[in-house]
């Protein structure tokens, strides 16, 4: 993705990453944006994909329906004014899923999918604001994207509705996207994208969860690990406050919590990096039927073919102690030699791994040979002719 003038990757993480809009005109070339509407109509009409409907029939008038839809629902639609929107397009189309290689400048672990939006004229989906980064890259037509800074809470919002949508918007910043432009905005600011004439959107979100989403998974993860060890009473009781909790028995309780993990723990880190990479439970990969062995590894590459992640993986990773790292993938870790570093980043941060490195890293460092093929016949690595996906589904 071509960034504006004067911003590199590393000015853009430092000064706007999380922090502030830009708008990066004709960052990519219209072409990279294929999908047609019929095409995103059909994808709607699929149970695999969640797909939404929202028309908007007045000030404060909107309905929202979920998919997946007929042909009948679309050919009862009114002219203007509605908004079809259907998540996760670059888990099956390969078109979708190379738009991702244009924001190799962001942490890949934060990625969540790619929706795409086909809007009537005068379409969208209200003025809100979300909990998460945004990139929205138009496609074919117009759209009116409207900032606002002000902060908003739930009681700005339109009651009764299922959708957020701010019962009113005040407009700090304006512009007009065309095809190829793209708008990043932080979490938090509240926008309005309005379409002029029909037009189409694909917006690349990202994961952010909570506080509370956190807790409630680590607190879990704790329980796990706790012991039937009780809790002892104290040196300091007395027989004339036998009701009292004494300070040693306050002690004794936190000592006996103590000895669980907390979060400036390996533990932790490891707990952490399984719910980064956790999927959504319809992106499970299974293990491949065909397998892989050493030679036919050894020969795949030989012949300059490349590797590919699939589509559905998640993957991250992290350094540990004892010269070790963890690399995370679809919410389960593996415990590796500082060694292996090299092929768990390439694996991590690039969809497509070119041949002659992964030969280059097979020679060079030992147990990548093994991962490579534990990786493959886990169905994480698929072979490089599938480019994405082959558009089955893991159930």
């Amino acid at each position: 993705m071509a960034l504006p003038d004067g911003i590199s990757r590393e000015t853009f993480l430092r000064e706007y990453w999380q922090q502030r809009p830009l708008l990066m005109r004709q960052a990519l070339p219209p072409a990279s944006l294929p999908l047609e509407a019929d095409e995103l109509a059909g994808l709607a009409c699929e149970e695999a994909f969640e797909s939404r409907l929202i028309i908007e029939r007045g000030p404060q008038d909107w309905e929202l329906r979920h998919g997946p839809f007929t042909t009948d629902d679309f050919a009862t639609l009114p002219e203007a004014q509605w908004t079809l929107l259907v998540q996760d397009v670059d888990k099956y189309l390969p078109g979708a899923a190379r738009l991702l290689e244009a924001f190799d400048f962001v942490p890949t672990w934060r990625i969540d999918d790619i929706m795409v939006s086909y809007a009537s004229d005068r379409g969208g989906v209200g003025p809100h604001s979300d909990a998460y980064d945004v990139f929205l890259m138009q496609g074919p037509g117009r759209r009116r994207w409207r900032l606002s800074f002000h902060d908003y809470d739930d009681k700005d919002l339109i009651p009764g509705l299922e959708q957020r949508i701010l019962s009113h918007f005040e407009t700090d910043q304006e512009w007009v996207l065309e095809a190829g432009d793209v708008l990043y905005l932080p979490p938090g600011v509240a926008h309005w994208g309005v379409a002029e004439g029909p037009c189409m959107t694909y917006s690349l979100g990202f994961r952010a969860p909570s506080q509370q989403e956190l807790a409630a998974d680590w607190f879990q993860h704790l329980v796990s690990l706790t012991s039937l060890e009780r809790l002892g009473d104290p040196r300091d009781l007395a027989s004339d406050r036998l009701a009292e909790l004494t300070v040693g028995l306050h002690r004794n309780a936190a000592a006996l919590m103590a000895a669980l993990p907390g979060p400036e723990s390996e533990e932790f880190r490891i707990w952490l990096g399984c719910y980064l990479t956790e999927p959504k439970p319809q992106f499970q990969i299974l293990p491949t039927d065909d397998s892989w062995d050493s030679q036919r590894l050894e020969n795949w590459l030989a012949q300059g073919s490349d590797l590919v992640r699939h589509p559905f993986a998640r993957l991250a990773w992290s350094p540990l102690s004892g010269n070790r790292i963890a690399m995370f993938c679809q919410g389960e870790e593996r415990l590796l030699p500082e060694r292996a570093r090299p092929l768990v980043r390439l694996v991590s941060e690039r969809r497509r791994l070119p041949a002659a490195e992964l030969a280059g890293l097979m020679r060079s460092v030992p147990d990548v040979h093994a991962l490579l093929l534990d990786l493959l016949n886990d169905g994480i690595l698929e072979a490089g002719a599938k480019e994405c996906c082959n558009g089955k589904l893991n159930r």
